[in-house]
């Protein structure tokens, strides 16, 4: 059973969230291929699987760790594709957060995201930066 969501406001610099692992199969990629409408051919020649779907994956279990309020903005991301994942593949994502920032009404965060293959060996290293809007009770 997976942890509980943790919320914005208990988040500190550092903090790391549980990784989360997927394993990668030929039908989930191929879900991940008919909803991104991605028919490029070397994704069906060859058993790999596209960076994309695993940024989509590293995303999906930061998001299910913590609760962001409504009106929150992904403003950036950088992402550094390190090794192939091929499909059978499992892979584990960790976050960390390494900014946090309440000032003047202004809410911003960044974590840090490492994904690694069965072998522990990295496939993906990324930051991703998000605004949260200020609590209600702030303004």
């Amino acid at each position: 059973m997976p942890e509980p969501a943790i919320e914005y406001n208990q988040l500190f610099v550092g903090f790391e969230f549980p990784p989360r692992s997927y394993c990668l199969d030929a039908s989930l990629v191929a879900d991940y291929l008919k909803a991104t409408g991605d028919t490029d051919e070397i994704y069906r020649r060859e058993p790999l699987v596209p960076p994309m779907a695993v940024t989509a994956f590293a995303m999906n279990a930061l998001s299910g760790a913590v609760v962001m309020p409504p009106g929150t903005i992904h403003v950036s991301q950088e992402l550094e594709f390190i090794s192939e994942v091929k499909i059978g593949d499992t892979i584990t994502c960790y976050s960390t957060v390494s900014r946090k920032v309440d000032r003047g009404g202004l809410r911003l965060m960044n974590t840090d995201i490492k994904v690694v293959n069965q072998h522990q060996m990295k496939v993906l290293s990324a930051r991703v930066g998000f605004v949260l809007p200020q609590p209600a009770g702030d303004r």
